[in-house]
């Protein structure tokens, strides 16, 4: 399956972390360290190349993270958040509830705004 998505994402250019954010993430108000913690953590628990994934790639059914990621990819991805940002998702981390990458990037920003504007 990953090499599937792979092949699928190849034809698509691939944007250093830098240009990822600038290209889709800066316009709509994502703070950049929230951009590359995506793009750097879900490199690694997927294996796919993030600088070619889009906003509008479905997590499930274009990416296929619950196939291609580890089985405990969610833990890890809590614990690595909270190390990063010092905010604890383990309670609220639910990646089936979220579509696609703009999603789970605008649920991390909303997270982030949670703590620091209550």
């Amino acid at each position: 399956m990953r090499r599937s998505v792979q092949r699928f994402l190849r034809r698509r250019s691939c944007l250093n972390s830098r240009e990822w954010y600038e290209r889709f993430w800066k316009p709509v108000d994502i703070p950049k360290p929230i951009s590359d913690f995506v793009y750097t953590q879900m490199s690694q628990y997927s294996g796919l190349e993030f600088g070619q994934v889009l906003p509008t790639d479905r997590l499930n059914e274009d990416l296929h993270l619950t196939l291609i990621c580890w089985f405990d990819w969610e833990l890890a991805f809590c614990e690595d958040f909270l190390d990063n940002f010092g905010i604890d998702l383990s309670d609220r981390f639910d990646p089936e509830l979220l579509s696609t990458v703009q999603d789970l990037l605008l649920f991390l920003k909303y997270q982030l705004l949670s703590v620091n504007y209550p």
